[in-house]
């Protein structure tokens, strides 16, 4: 009896521990990841970019980064990288972080979601793609977790690009 209920008791604690640990690691990804209209921000880089090309005066190359969070359906398609995308990525995380070569064999794939009535392509980290395909069925909705690089070259070439860091499924709808 007393072995039956010290393995209860210890299952209690391991549990209750996961469990803070858990919302802990998520607030954490929270805080660093503001929740966002991805399709607002992707549509003011867009009418920003328009607004450059349209004023020679302007610096016509700039880029930017950000770190935002948003829910999409996971559409079960994936792409290689194209080489336009990745260079993209380089050239900002060498502006703006250090050294490209840290995007070396992180970058490979893209996967395909669905935001609002938006197809994008994004990709993906190698180890985050394979938790995906085996914990997220196709059509699932959930919170994506992405470094946000934007590239607007002297040619007027604009790449926004939502790199995936980590993905969350809400099993049962948090109160907003």
């Amino acid at each position: 009896m007393k072995k039956s209920l010290f393995c209860i008791l210890f299952l209690s604690f391991v549990i209750s521990s996961y469990g803070e640990n858990d919302k802990k690691y998520w607030k954490r990804w929270n805080t660093n990841y503001p929740k966002v209209d991805i399709l607002l921000v992707l549509e003011s880089e867009r009418l920003y970019a328009d607004s450059v090309e349209k004023n020679p005066e302007m610096i016509q190359y700039y880029v930017r980064k950000g770190a935002y969070r948003f829910d999409a359906e996971y559409l079960g398609k994936t792409r290689d990288v194209s080489n336009e995308v990745f260079s993209s990525m380089k050239r900002v995380f060498k502006l703006l972080l250090g050294d490209p070569k840290q995007l070396d064999g992180m970058v490979e794939k893209e996967v395909l979601f669905r935001v609002g009535k938006e197809e994008i392509w994004m990709p993906i980290q190698p180890n985050v793609l394979r938790a995906l395909e085996e914990e997220i069925e196709k059509g699932t909705t959930i919170t994506l977790y992405c470094l946000f690089f934007n590239e607007h070259s002297y040619d007027n070439f604009l790449c926004n690009t939502l790199f995936i860091s980590e993905f969350h499924q809400q099993w049962i709808k948090e109160k907003k």
